[in-house]
């Protein structure tokens, strides 16, 4: 590492959790830490207490965010899963790794993914998914000792279930306290041989509007509460990591561990109510689908900031990760550490970051400021301008809240910033797949809202909400 932390010796992770413990020494010693990496998709970071969530969604992630450190500001590079895991995992914008449509591309052998990294300096690698949007089809496996995917077929018959695979009806999508359990299994069966890196992704919040993975003492919490259903779900899996936390930092071996905890995208929840679609993820770039979690937490480090005020991207997570663990980054990553931010040293990050997205029809690019956020909507789009400005920290709702005629100064010189952005990261060719969709797996993407989803028949069961005018093109 670059800089001091401290080890707490010796220090319980319920101890730690409930009084703290106060005994420091050197933390990095050459033995280098296990690393788990939680990817709850779906969850925006609002939506957690730790984040100002006035309702207790979170109170697992609370603690830990309060004994590890919480990064306030965190901003995805798109706002659907397959491209913004790809971008995560590579250290790279979506279009530097050829990641723009559904099932139309794979993340390419090229990329430098934290598997691989983390694999050539020693260490144990798995990852487990409960979406199909990173099964071995997309190469999300890439690095990985062992990998387990999604499983489940959605609308077919039995007798057409390949091998391998469970119908919806008889199996539901992997529930974190399933997955959980296989990566205990793992570790014990890993027996300290070396130190490891799992990756674990949980689909609950993405479930929620249909129940099915809901249990039921969370059925009546956060009543009156706007979207209750995705709260409970968020209450439920992030209870289920802070058990999973406590049985694994028991494991011999596992002491020192350092957790990240971090999602994929947000949700809409209907916060944009003269936009359509406004329920789910992938068509928008507000700060409902791109605003993202990112806490890291080891039951052996006490760092000097407990919350990080600073705006990071969700490029710069590997390269932290990297730093954490003391293995040198690849230069082709492009996001950068944000490790001496928790010293309060300076990190050189762009003044605007930038999210873009190709979701079916939709086409959009975002340069997102401190106050601004441009947006140039690169096809139409019911309720949007074709280029708005809107307040980053406010309450977006297409043409109803654009600042743009009122900010000419600021729309101005942030295009400008985009254009150049565009010139220095050119678009990849995609790393197509092959091999042909299969019935089951086009179902499994279909069940969890792509391919033409759930968001797609949202937006037309509510077009009447709309006005039917075009936007003017200037």
């Amino acid at each position: 590492m670059r800089f001091l932390t401290s080890r707490i010796l010796p220090c319980t992770l319920v101890g730690l959790l409930i009084a703290g413990c106060s005994d420091n020494a050197p933390y990095y010693d050459g033995e280098r830490p296990n690393v788990v990496l939680f990817i709850i998709d779906t969850l925006r970071a609002d939506k957690l207490s730790s984040y100002g969530y006035p309702a207790d969604t979170s109170p697992a992630l609370t603690r830990l965010s309060e004994q590890g450190v919480q990064f306030d500001t965190v901003i995805a590079q798109t706002s659907w899963t397959m491209p913004s895991v790809g971008s995560m995992m590579a250290s790279r914008y979506p279009r530097s790794l050829g990641l723009y449509k559904e099932d139309a591309q794979r993340v390419p052998d090229s990329a430098e993914m934290l598997a691989e990294i983390l694999k050539r300096a020693g260490y144990a690698t798995y990852g487990i998914t409960a979406n199909p949007n990173l099964n071995k089809r997309y190469n999300f496996h890439q690095g990985f000792d062992e990998y387990h995917e999604s499983v489940v077929v959605f609308r077919s018959e039995r007798e057409d279930v390949p091998e391998g695979k469970v119908f919806y009806e008889d199996g539901l999508l992997r529930t974190a306290p399933d997955i959980t359990e296989s990566v205990l299994e793992y570790t014990r069966r890993l027996d300290g041989a070396a130190p490891a890196f799992v990756m674990i992704d949980l689909m609950e919040v993405h479930e929620y509007a249909f129940g099915k993975l809901r249990r039921p003492e969370y059925d009546d919490m956060f009543e009156g509460e706007p979207s209750k259903h995705y709260l409970q779900m968020v209450r439920q899996v992030t209870d289920d990591i802070g058990v999973f936390v406590e049985r694994l930092s028991a494991v011999p071996g596992w002491e020192d561990t350092l957790y990240v905890f971090t999602s994929d995208h947000g949700e809409g929840l209907l916060d944009h109510p003269n936009v359509s679609p406004s329920k789910g993820h992938g068509s928008l770039l507000y700060g409902s689908h791109v605003s993202v979690p990112w806490i890291m937490y080891n039951p052996s480090w006490r760092p000097t900031r407990a919350r990080v005020t600073e705006r990071v991207r969700l490029l710069d997570l590997v390269p932290t990760i990297l730093d954490y663990v003391n293995v040198e980054a690849p230069s082709i990553l492009e996001g950068v550490s944000v490790l001496p931010l928790i010293e309060g040293e300076p990190v050189e990050l762009p003044p605007i970051f930038i999210a873009e997205t190709q979701f079916r029809d939709f086409r959009k690019v975002s340069a997102i400021g401190d106050q601004w956020q441009l947006i140039e909507n690169r096809a139409r789009h019911r309720g949007l301008p074709l280029l708005e400005l809107q307040a980053w920290k406010g309450r977006p709702n297409g043409k109803l809240t654009d600042q743009g005629a009122r900010n000419p100064g600021h729309v101005s010189r942030m295009r400008e910033y985009l254009i150049e952005w565009e010139a220095k990261y050119k678009k990849a060719k995609p790393s197509k797949i092959e091999e042909e969709l299969d019935d089951a797996t086009r179902s499994q993407l279909e069940a969890v809202g792509y391919l033409g989803g759930d968001d797609e028949e949202y937006a037309e069961d509510h077009d009447e909400k709309f006005d039917e005018e075009v936007d003017d093109e200037e």
